[in-house]
């Protein structure tokens, strides 16, 4: 059973570890399963656990079992190849810029699909025995060069990750996988605090560009848009300046990206803010790798204030403290939309992002936030229309938070308060930092005892074999609330109570699902007024005042 195989990896987030629970659990009834899970919320790291959990299990059978992770770009083999250090698990590259990483005996090998896939090395492909295949960014699976790894490797145990899994085309993904398995909705994410809350402003989606924009019938190869059209429309003057007005009225001195539709689009815009004294550059497929990593890391220390980029931070980039995002690139494709703007919904304390959708974009796919049908994007069906508008029929968007309703008169080409999320309640990172894997600076991995998520700002609640406390993470001081007689739970969760908006419930559980389970077992309650917090248990005893 390959459900036995998936072991409780602390470090995760419960979710995380919830989705690794079903992946392993799919395996037992099919080959080949398709997980998607939102923009910034650790596919790394969970695949990362996966391939763990497969080699301890590996060892302990005193067998070789092949994992392959198949990658597109060089930016997410870095990321995976990092990601696979911090867990300690040894792994070769295969990758023409990696050749000095290349080390075809171990059982772990991380591949650009380039490499692996082409005609040249189709002797080293098939002397690589793989058990199982992780494809990263697996939105891009139904490509040719990815099916080979099915011809290739046809008994593989096959896992793909993607934030999006759909399709310009609408077939759908069913030739390749057998299975989808979704994680819960952006909006959810949002709410327990895994997600940044935002405000999104754009043009009005019957703003004169936005019906240019759709006016445009000359398509590339790949369905999206031509770049020669969308330059002649998009790149002028007059677009750019409102670019750069949006900039100065909204974000002025944040840290953020811009997409552009092409390396002269990004230069015209590099030229129109520099001369506005805003520290800017460019990076494109044609940046050379040590330029650009120079750039991205400048850009991550503050050197530079805003990266231009052409579809380069569209997967695979990782800045929790960007604060904006400015689409100046429209797109037919949902996927690439929904990865530009999650670019910027990675949790960093209490940030709000600030996404300033300068074409309108939202008029064709909605709000960062809503809900889609992914299921039915898996399915597919080539007849639909591939990117049906989500609000073409209702420009003033009611969502949850506080909106205002865009001025829609013709012409009007001003940047509007489209939607602003916020979130009342919001637990922060329940997990050792994702860039420092065992190395936090608040506190160390444990194996003894369980932690909550983050609740009011900067608290845990944790279980060992003693009993219950709460955890200071910022000054690492804990306090006992309440005893137990033995520890059988693997998570904890924190319930708001309906009818008493500031009373949480504290619940040991032996599930890490979202809603209670008979199993459940109620430690106490929370009581949050202010700046005081109290404990009490559900036995009746004495409440507790914890210090702050």
């Amino acid at each position: 059973m390959f459900q036995d195989i998936c072991l409780t990896d602390y470090s995760l987030r419960n979710y995380q570890q919830e989705a690794k629970e079903k992946i392993f659990g799919q395996w037992d009834f099919v080959d080949n399963v398709l997980y998607q899970m939102p923009t910034g919320t650790g596919k790394t790291r969970l695949f990362t656990s996966i391939i763990r959990d497969i080699s301890l299990n590996s060892l302990k059978r005193h067998r070789r079992e092949g994992i392959l992770i198949i990658a597109h770009r060089t930016e997410l083999i870095e990321q995976i190849d990092e990601s696979l250090q911090r867990y300690h698990i040894p792994h070769g590259i295969i990758a023409g810029s990696f050749k000095d990483k290349r080390d075809l005996m171990l059982p772990v090998q991380v591949a650009s699909v380039q490499t692996i896939t082409h005609p040249s090395n189709r002797q080293l492909a098939n002397s690589f025995d793989a058990k199982f295949i992780i494809i990263d960014e697996a939105h891009h699976a139904i490509a040719s060069s990815y099916t080979r790894l099915w011809d290739i490797y046809p008994s593989a145990k096959k896992l793909g990750v993607t934030a999006t899994p759909w399709r310009m085309d609408g077939r759908g993904f069913r030739n390749n996988f057998d299975v989808l398995v979704p994680s819960m909705p952006i909006k959810d994410f949002m709410e327990q605090g895994w997600l940044a809350p935002y405000q999104y402003y754009s043009v009005p989606i019957n703003s004169s560009l936005c019906k240019d924009i759709n006016s445009i019938r000359d398509f590339g190869i790949d369905g999206d848009y031509k770049t020669s059209v969308l330059e002649e429309v998009v790149d002028t003057s007059r677009i750019r300046a409102q670019l750069l007005d949006s900039y100065f009225q909204f974000v002025e001195g944040k840290k953020g990206i811009i997409y552009s539709i092409s390396r002269l689009h990004s230069k015209h815009i590099c030229q129109q803010y520099r001369a506005a004294g805003i520290k800017i550059a460019d990076i494109d497929s044609e940046t050379p790798s040590a330029i650009r990593k120079r750039l991205v890391q400048d850009f991550k220390n503050g050197d530079l204030d805003i990266i231009v980029n052409v579809d380069i931070f569209s997967e695979g980039f990782d800045c929790p403290d960007l604060e904006f995002v400015q689409l100046a690139r429209p797109t037919r494709s949902l996927v690439k939309y929904i990865q530009q703007v999650g670019r910027g919904l990675r949790k960093n304390g209490d940030k709000q992002c600030l996404i300033l959708d300068n074409v309108g974009m939202y008029g064709r796919f909605g709000l960062p936030d809503d809900d889609r049908p992914w299921e039915e994007y898996f399915i597919g069906n080539p007849q639909a229309e591939s990117s049906k508008p989500s609000h073409e029929s209702n420009p003033s968007i009611v969502n949850s938070g506080n909106f205002r309703e865009a001025d829609l008169r013709e012409g009007v080409e001003e940047m509007t308060l489209i939607q602003s999320v916020s979130v009342s309640f919001m637990p922060e990172n329940n997990e050792v930092s994702q860039n420092q894997l065992g190395t936090s600076i608040e506190e160390p991995i444990v194996t003894n005892e369980i932690m909550s998520a983050v609740v009011f700002a900067k608290y845990k609640i944790y279980e060992n074999a003693d009993g219950y406390g709460i955890y200071n993470t910022k000054t690492g001081e804990r306090q006992f609330l309440s005893g137990s007689q033995s520890r059988q739970s693997i998570s904890i969760k924190l319930l708001k109570t309906s009818d008493q908006p500031k009373k949480y419930t504290l619940v040991s559980s032996s599930n890490r699902d979202s809603h209670v389970s008979p199993n459940d077992r109620v430690i106490g309650f929370l009581f949050k007024d202010g700046r005081a917090l109290r404990f009490e248990p559900q036995n009746g005893g004495s409440v507790i005042d914890i210090k702050i």
